[in-house]
């Protein structure tokens, strides 16, 4: 791979293009604390859809930030913003289609992803991926993601926590919902919801649990669902929440307990005690990063027990509840 990143002219332009998922956006940024650092001159930008712009809105490593709505004129418009950031390198963090058409029609002369991935021909640069240390079977995503920038020339580093910063109006805004709910104390944000059915612990175990906590700790157990969301019983369900309302709601949280997907990133993000519930996930690949974190697997996810939860829960108990 040719290490163009040190060649790079005084306020160059580097775009990250990461079109979808919340989990996997929040995962890149170390890598851009970590270019940021070495060369503070160059501006970033970071391709993202409109849902997840708020994991990146108040990052100060970021220079600017392009939605790109699922839809055709969405995509032209975005296209048109990037090109107009005149980016020197963009780099392909996503193998789908539109990733690459992007990239390819960017107006970047360099054009940077991993090796394996589809769409090669968008790209001029294609680096292997990086083999894991001695003694370990993957590399995490944040290293994964790293990897690439260092093959671009950035200097060796070890890659830093999850970046997310919050809007202060957000944080009491969500509070002040939850007063109006009834939840005026301590709460535990459960994560119920899962991309797939089989990543989902079954809601009767979330309800046990919620009782759990309640009479252990006397923590209220709070929900949340972009959609009309399925309730727990003994929680709160807040329907219709954005992803801010969400990453508010974890950050007012005492404590967290989820199923795998963006509210585990969220939670190590912002330094929150968890209980991750893993079914079919890679561990190695995506567990949390540089969090207070214990977690559980079991397929199906319906063999874990709530004793086993409470297990965990109570480990993190003693410093953190």
């Amino acid at each position: 791979m040719v290490e163009v990143l040190p060649d790079l002219p005084q306020g160059a332009g580097v775009g990250f293009i990461r079109l979808r998922s919340l989990g996997d956006t929040l995962l890149l940024t170390p890598a851009a604390a970590a270019l940021k650092s070495w060369r503070p001159d160059v501006c970033l930008a970071i391709l993202v859809e409109p849902r997840f712009a708020a994991v990146v809105a108040r990052n100060p490593d970021f220079d600017a930030i392009i939605e790109a709505p699922a839809t055709l004129a969405g995509r032209v418009q975005a296209l048109r913003e990037l090109r107009r950031f005149h980016p020197a390198l963009v780099a392909g963090l996503h193998g789908g289609s539109t990733a690459a058409w992007l990239a390819r029609f960017s107006g970047a002369p360099q054009r940077a992803t991993f090796a394996g991935l589809r769409h090669a021909w968008a790209y001029n640069l294609l680096t292997p991926p990086e083999a894991p240390p001695s003694g370990r079977v993957r590399l995490h995503t944040v290293e994964h993601v790293l990897s690439l920038l260092t093959s671009l020339g950035l200097p060796p580093v070890a890659p830093g926590p999850l970046k997310l910063v919050l809007r202060p109006e957000a944080r009491a805004r969500v509070r002040k919902h939850l007063t109006q709910r009834g939840v005026t104390g301590g709460y535990a944000f459960l994560g119920t919801e899962a991309r797939e059915p089989d990543m989902r612990w079954p809601l009767d175990c979330f309800g046990r649990l919620a009782a759990w906590l309640r009479d252990t700790y006397g923590l209220a157990s709070v929900q949340a669902s972009a959609t009309a969301g399925e309730p727990v019983p003994g929680a709160t369900l807040l329907s219709g929440t954005s992803v801010e309302e969400l990453m508010a709601l974890e950050a007012e949280a005492d404590l967290v307990i989820t199923n795998d997907g963006g509210p585990v990133h969220i939670a190590a993000a912002l330094g929150k005690p968890l209980v991750v519930l893993y079914s079919i996930t890679d561990v190695d690949v995506w567990h949390p990063w540089q969090a207070p974190a214990r977690w559980l697997q079991r397929t199906p996810l319906s063999a874990l027990t709530v004793d086993e939860v409470t297990v965990e829960v109570a480990a993190l108990a003693p410093t953190r509840l």
